[in-house]
């Protein structure tokens, strides 16, 4: 983005960026569950909502213990349901924490913190410019 080395450039260039480069900077790494021969080229790429997700960071990566679920539970895997691009969170089927009046609301989960585990494939367009050969 910027090509200063200080944090503080950096951090401020990331929260004034334009609403389109933000939206490009919501990625995360693809590690297919099932193997695609056409995207072995990829490594990382914007995270969409009905991508199929796994968290592998944070509290909710070992089952949200402190969010009141058990220790070393495997990771949460789940669908996006949103997508924050202003501050790069991610909401997720499952990932929820129960309120004092019992109610289930969702935590946000920022998007360097998973890895798509499954493309959703409906926009052919999206699927074709993911595909198609960069050399």
């Amino acid at each position: 983005m910027v090509k200063s080395s200080k944090p503080g450039k950096q951090r401020k260039a990331q929260a004034n960026a334009p609403q389109h480069i933000k939206r490009r900077n919501v990625a995360a790494r693809l590690m297919l569950a099932n193997p695609d021969e056409r995207l072995a080229h990829l490594r990382t790429t914007t995270v969409r909502v009905g991508d199929t997700v796994r968290v592998v960071r944070g509290d909710m990566a070992h089952g949200g213990k402190r969010h009141g679920g058990k220790r070393h539970d495997g990771a949460t895997e789940g669908v996006v349901l949103t997508v924050d691009s202003n501050t790069g969170r991610l909401t997720i089927e499952g990932v929820t924490v129960a309120k004092s009046d019992n109610r289930e609301e969702a935590v946000p989960v920022h998007a360097s913190n998973v890895v798509i585990t499954r493309l959703d494939e409906s926009d052919k367009l999206r699927m074709q410019k993911l595909t198609e050969n960069r050399s």
